[in-house]
């Protein structure tokens, strides 16, 4: 073989230069005239940014366009508009919700209930006879002026030819006339998975009104929905477009099922059509031999990697079933010695073989549970680098955040609380419920927040009502109302789901912050985040997004 030489002549040198210099001043796409928020501390502000390829390769003023002019770019004046980074939810079950979306109609923007009953109306007047009609979670009672939930009657008298689903959260589901007939909840043997129980009348007719558990109620759902793979991979490709719109550029699923729900996912990918970032982690499918499952399952698989467009994260968030508290509301939660005992295995190898990870603890007794078994695999294999995280943590107390401190874990925050603070004060203090979930106080003991939304059955996807309730702290109906002290900044707040989401996605060296040399990925504003109104953010959209220098959405006028 020929050796490579140790020098190289000078003339050579220099038109190896003068190459990489042509190729840095090289430009597709400028943007200027822009109010650029960085989250760069280096570089906070700036006005204009240039694009070369899928990379910033220039970021500063207005006078980057005299540089970077030379093969002719396209030229965007922003008019004063505002940039940032591009948004990622840290733990949103999309690759499931998305395969869903164009199924389901939405009620979290609804302030009346004829209002959402309207919505109703209008989804089933769009669908064939008999098509079941479905609000599947992200609304309140509290939120309409009636403050009450639809009954049985007046769900049938909306959609008298349809069967209607509704369900609240993961607290109950109502269904109407004709879903009784279709789930045949009246029969001997009623269409309905294991774990689903039937309200009925002193007649023993039913009501309904139907009880569940997270599982339970999923497993009801999915017989209701098309199973024609085309409709879940354009359903999914309309999701991800209107999260495109909002100025989201990624995101990372905890667990979105079997290996089969992941299927329409690599289908965008494979076909060039994947429009943001997806990162996922792999959940435990084997309740009670968690263990082996995630030994098997990672026996050929890296700790975490990044393909450009999908990412494999880690495991979570259901890791052992029996340490998850689903979404228990108040303090009582307790973990069997035995799931304790598979949660060490699991964890130390995890640990031992740095798999990062992501868990479930929605109360701070399920907390301070895995906190001790964790605490004994710190004994052996340090925690402080693994980029572990705990997720909710909605009644997460002081001393739950200090045992996290120590052991150098992280905090994906979610906004369960927004929908879920009248259970959540029912069944805690005052003093809990005004601190939950506790997003104030893990900021200020230095823990790594992310953030997320946990839609689309318990938040709003999109992100911006997440960052406007951590502004404000006003949960939906304005059932509890923070106090100034528990409030973020706006900064603070869009930096849980820019630098911080890159971060938990070990993606901080390529995303999270507008700098030279970092993947394009960021959104053009229709309205100035830092000014607006802060009871408007939610209403924030994007007009451009831009994911890997290429421009994924933009809006028309």
């Amino acid at each position: 073989m020929r050796q490579i030489p140790r020098t190289l002549p000078l003339t050579l040198i220099s038109l190896v230069a003068l190459s990489n210099t042509a190729i840095a001043d090289n430009a597709d796409l400028i943007l200027y005239n822009g109010n650029i928020i960085t989250m760069d501390q280096a570089k906070p502000t700036a006005t204009a940014l240039v694009i070369s390829g899928n990379m910033i390769a220039a970021i500063g003023d207005n006078s980057l366009i005299k540089r970077y002019n030379a093969n002719n770019p396209r030229l965007i004046d922003l008019e004063g508009k505002t940039v940032i980074p591009g948004l990622v939810d840290t733990h949103i079950h999309a690759i499931r919700g998305g395969q869903t979306y164009n199924f389901e109609t939405y009620w979290y923007d609804k302030t009346k209930l004829s209002d959402a009953l309207q919505a109703l109306q209008n989804a089933a007047d769009e669908k064939p006879k008999d098509e079941w009609v479905a609000v599947v979670g992200s609304w309140l009672p509290e939120q309409f002026d009636e403050k009450r939930a639809p009954t049985t009657a007046e769900l049938s008298a909306v959609a008298p030819n349809h069967p209607v689903y509704i369900q609240y959260l993961y607290d109950y589901a109502l269904v109407n006339e004709r879903g009784i007939e279709a789930l045949q909840l009246n029969s001997a043997a009623p269409s309905v998975p294991q774990g689903i129980t039937i309200e009925r009348d002193a007649d023993g007719n039913a009501t309904g009104k139907l009880l569940g558990h997270i599982s339970s109620y999923n497993a009801l759902f999915a017989q209701m929905v098309p199973g024609d793979p085309q409709y879940r991979l354009r359903s999914l490709q309309s999701f991800f477009s209107d999260l495109n719109s909002a100025g989201m550029t990624g995101f990372i699923d905890p667990s979105a099922g079997p290996a089969s729900a992941y299927d329409s996912l690599f289908t965008l990918q494979r076909e060039g059509k994947l429009t943001i970032r997806a990162g996922y982690r792999i959940p435990a499918m084997k309740a009670g031999a968690e263990a082996e499952w995630f030994e098997n399952i990672m026996a050929f698989r890296q700790p975490h990697y990044d393909t450009g467009m999908i990412g494999f994260v880690g495991i979570g968030e259901s890791i052992v079933a029996a340490m998850n508290d689903g979404v228990q509301m108040g303090p009582g939660f307790t973990s069997p010695q035995k799931a304790k005992d598979e949660l060490l295995k699991v964890a130390s190898f995890a640990a031992e073989r740095q798999v990062p990870l992501e868990i479930h603890a929605y109360t701070d007794d399920a907390a301070a549970d895995i906190l001790t078994v964790f605490e004994t695999v710190n004994k052996t294999y340090l925690l402080k680098d693994l980029r572990w995280s705990l997720a909710h943590l909605n009644t997460g107390s002081e001393k739950t955040l200090d045992r996290m401190k120590q052991l150098g874990l992280s905090y994906t925050v979610q906004m369960g609380p927004y929908f879920e603070g009248p259970a959540i004060l029912k069944a805690n203090s005052a003093e809990v419920a005004a601190k939950s979930p506790p997003t104030r106080a893990a900021i200020d003991k230095d823990i790594l927040v992310a953030g997320g939304t946990d839609s689309t059955r318990i938040g709003i996807f999109g992100i911006w009502q997440a960052i406007e309730y951590h502004v404000t702290g006003r949960s939906l109906g304005g059932v509890i109302q923070k106090s100034d002290d528990q409030l973020l900044t706006r900064e603070e707040a869009l930096a849980l789901y820019t630098k911080n989401a890159a971060w938990i996605g070990f993606a901080e060296q390529k995303r999270g912050t507008l700098e030279a040399g970092k993947q394009a990925d960021l959104a053009v504003l229709d309205k100035p985040f830092l000014t607006i109104p802060a009871d408007e953010i939610d209403t924030i959209r994007s007009v451009l997004t831009i994911v890997d220098g290429t421009i994924v959405y933009e809006a028309t006028k």
